[in-house]
């Protein structure tokens, strides 16, 4: 009798550990879960809030270049065809003033042809009704006419559309892409190719400036405002931008972005 309880005592023990060990099992994988949940939670939240908050500054600058594109066209650009139309007016038998007269009327055609280009590439609108390919096409050509680059832009492919606002961010970051050449990579050819692959759309921009050392520069690149925006700003479109460069040899940029995908920008 005093064994059979004893392996009783010993089986209800058995039982006991096991369900505290099965309990204490439980609220540890529903803790974790409950963690995972959390930082989950936490994650997409300051995902979502970095989404929001880029967005609101793509809007607000998006809405600026709008004011200035209006501003350039309705006043300076009226302004500039007056002033073109008074010279006009002017006569004259001096013949050194007659040929100011028409230099003159000569640099303002230059001018006003200017900024109207400027005025359109400004304009958010202008990339649905010229395309991106000859949207990218024409701010290469602003820069060929300063006579400081040769420029090389080829089109591969049948082009098609994406999103109106994700190809509107894909411009600006190539805007940013050229003014960082102009500004730092001292080069005098830029080469842009835009590829409509099946799945993706990809364009380098490519130049033969001083460049730099990746592995010793790279970590300070990322690090600096101008790119890291532009790398949130192709993540924030579903897309993508690679960055190569050696000291001598000039830096490519390589864009990518995936044909018809969900755009973060649609509500």
């Amino acid at each position: 009798m005093e064994k059979n309880e004893i392996i009783l005592a010993v089986f209800m023990l058995t039982l006991l550990a096991i369900l505290i060990a099965g309990f204490l099992l439980f609220i540890f994988i529903w803790y974790r879960k409950k963690r995972n949940n959390y930082l989950q939670e936490k994650a997409f939240a300051e995902i979502s809030y970095k989404k929001e908050l880029l967005q609101t500054q793509l809007e607000i600058q998006e809405q600026t270049f709008k004011i200035i594109s209006e501003e350039i066209h309705d006043n300076i650009g009226q302004t500039l065809s007056f002033v073109k139309l008074n010279l006009s007016t002017i006569k004259t038998d001096d013949n050194i003033i007659s040929a100011k007269i028409t230099e003159s009327n000569e640099l303002l055609n230059k001018t006003i042809h200017d900024l109207r280009d400027l005025s359109r590439s400004l304009n958010p609108g202008f990339i649905s009704d010229i395309g991106l390919a000859n949207a990218i096409k024409q701010q290469l050509q602003l820069l060929e006419k300063t006579g400081r680059y040769t420029v090389v832009f080829t089109a591969e492919g049948t082009e098609y559309k994406n999103d109106p606002q994700r190809e509107l961010v894909v411009f600006r970051v190539i805007q940013e892409l050229l003014n960082n050449i102009v500004k730092h990579a001292v080069a005098s050819v830029i080469t842009t190719t835009i590829q409509y692959q099946p799945e993706q759309l990809v364009i380098s921009v490519k130049d033969n400036g001083n460049g730099f050392d990746i592995e010793n520069k790279s970590a300070a690149a990322h690090k600096s405002l101008g790119l890291r925006n532009m790398y949130n700003r192709m993540k924030l479109v579903n897309g993508s931008m690679q960055i190569t460069s050696a000291r001598g040899s000039g830096t490519t940029a390589i864009i990518r972005l995936a044909k018809d995908s969900f755009s973060l920008l649609k509500k």
